[in-house]
């Protein structure tokens, strides 16, 4: 399915998620507000062969443009600021599965889930246990686990907060991403967090720098010399994304 991402000045044309009739495809074409102010429109639904194309088209776009007017007619796409295109997991059993793998022992498969995978995940994580129990996995509690998350969001702190965060560390005084106001401080947090975000696209979808109306055009080369000097690697092995979506090739100039 494809989507359309439009600027915060569309944000206000919907107050929340406008759906349509569904079809035997899906739940149809959606109009709805994103919880930091942008307006998502899609997705189409297209049958492929390949489990890993995901390639937009002007065709379908169009067609999204088309089928989503039936919703808000006034819908600028002149301040579309990204298109993207996502993999439903389809099960031929019409259904979740959530099972021991038949074929090796101790796999569990959580598949064919969908867009209710989020707000099913904590039902299905616990129906996970439940099956990990069942097969003799002898369980663990951690007793020092810890379910909150520390993270800064530094534009919702107060003048006084950021004031004191500043003091603590200068880098939260450092604005790396204009679009979206994220300083240094917050990139910073995100790669040495447990489990860090170690690529453009992870630190971009945990703290949002690039997200804005320019899309990483002018912070993009800044994180990455972040990303390079917090890790300790050389500019040329920052990634984008996935393994081998490497940025830069060498130097041009010596």
């Amino acid at each position: 399915g494809q989507y359309y991402v439009l600027d915060k000045s569309q944000g206000d044309l919907a107050k929340h998620v406008i759906f349509q009739c569904p079809t035997e495809l899906g739940k149809g074409i959606l109009v709805a507000p994103t919880v930091h102010g942008n307006l998502i429109v899609g997705p189409d639904a297209e049958d492929l062969d390949s489990r890993e194309d995901k390639s937009t088209t002007k065709e379908q776009l169009e067609y999204i443009r088309e089928t989503a007017a039936l919703s808000i007619p006034d819908i600028n796409y002149r301040e579309s600021i990204r298109n993207f295109a996502g993999l439903r997991a389809q099960s031929d059993r019409g259904d979740f599965i959530i099972e021991e793998a038949k074929s090796v022992k101790g796999f569990i498969n959580l598949a064919g889930i969908k867009s209710p995978g989020l707000t099913a995940a904590p039902a299905i994580a616990e129906e996970a246990v439940e099956i990990l129990k069942n097969i003799g996995v002898t369980l663990v509690k951690k007793e020092n686990f810890n379910g909150n998350r520390n993270q800064t969001h530094f534009m919702s702190l107060s003048a006084e907060d950021k004031a004191a965060k500043i003091k603590e560390d200068p880098t939260f005084g450092r604005v790396i991403c204009r679009c979206e106001n994220i300083t240094e401080g917050e990139i910073i947090e995100s790669i040495h967090r447990p489990v860090g975000s170690l690529s453009l696209d992870g630190i971009k979808r945990r703290v949002r720098p690039g997200m804005g109306r320019c899309q990483g055009g002018f912070c993009g080369p800044r994180v990455l010399e972040i990303i390079s000097r917090e890790l300790q690697i050389p500019l040329e092995e920052v990634m984008q994304d996935e393994d081998g979506s490497y940025i830069l090739t060498g130097e041009t100039k010596k």
